[in-house]
């Protein structure tokens, strides 16, 4: 089912918009798998936890933390390696497997019964793949382009646009040995966002808090394979789905959306307006809407 936000315009966010605010609530940590995770949650009700994706942490979904606060149990928090979390190592663990081990623990620690499970991109792909393994956690289910590359990778239309992925994540890698993690975020930037020059000059991307998180996109890109989903897996989904896209969200992004929404059975979609990959932030206005449209009609 195709949900529309059209009427909704675009509303652009300066990075200083969506830092923690003095009313934030307190930060808190909880010990999950020999490790501390740092997290943040406001409101009553019924629980929607929040998956950041690469390169970021629990700071991303601060757009969303009033709107959602409102009406249910808001939760935020941070991947293993993410700030504010400690590093018990080098970043040699860092995998969708084992931030899917973490996040099935920290859901059971806070004791808050099947929730609504919202992931963008990297987050996506932990939170399809919680989904899927433990469906007994999951309420509901926001994919916001969840990028699972195997999703697609059988597809032949999706050759040209995987090749080029393949080409920029090796150029990123070559750049990170040469020149440093700093300028290989850019090359890995300005691909997602689609535009040459785009970390350096988007208004609307908080650059310090992707500084902050530099550190994670060594270990983010050797990182192993995940648990390969094709689309047959998918369609074994259970928990009431919503699929989520920017309208001028990448190539890349937008074929894996197309199959989530084939594959996953009754499950929903909506276009975000004017916004690109991180919608989020983009068009905050649409995108807590269509959620709180979507958990509405699934209590």
């Amino acid at each position: 089912m195709k949900i529309s936000f059209g009427i909704l315009s675009a509303l652009p966010l300066l990075a200083a918009s969506f830092c923690a605010t003095a009313g934030s609530p307190q930060l808190k940590t909880v010990e999950v798998n020999g490790t501390e995770l740092a997290y943040i949650e406001q409101g009553e009700g019924a629980p929607v936890v929040f998956v950041h994706g690469a390169n970021v942490d629990y700071r991303y979904w601060e757009p969303q933390r009033e709107a959602i606060a409102a009406r249910y149990h808001f939760i935020a928090y941070s991947l293993r390696y993410h700030e504010p979390n400690r590093w018990q190592d080098e970043g040699e663990h860092y995998s969708v497997q084992t931030h899917v081990a973490d996040l099935v623990a920290f859901i059971q620690s806070l004791n808050v019964g099947p929730v609504h499970l919202v992931g963008l991109s990297y987050g996506g792909a932990i939170a399809a793949n919680l989904a899927l393994d433990h469906p007994e956690l999951v309420k509901t289910l926001t994919l916001a382009d969840g990028s699972v590359v195997s999703l697609i990778a059988d597809l032949p239309e999706a050759r040209p646009v995987l090749a080029q992925r393949s080409k920029i994540m090796a150029e990123a890698k070559e750049v990170i040995k040469t020149r440093g993690p700093r300028e290989g975020l850019k090359v890995f930037m300005d691909w997602i966002l689609d535009a040459k020059g785009a970390y350096d000059n988007d208004p609307g991307i908080n650059r310090g808090m992707y500084e902050d998180n530099l550190k994670t996109l060594v270990p983010l890109l050797a990182s192993p394979p995940p648990p390969r989903i094709d689309c047959a897996k998918a369609g074994t989904m259970t928990a009431p789905t919503l699929i989520l896209a920017g309208e001028r969200t990448h190539p890349y992004y937008r074929m894996i959306d197309a199959a989530w929404a084939r594959c996953v059975p009754g499950s929903e979609s909506a276009t975000i307006p004017g916004a690109d990959h991180p919608m989020s932030i983009r068009n905050p206005a649409a995108f807590n809407e269509a959620l709180l449209t979507f958990f509405g009609g699934h209590q």
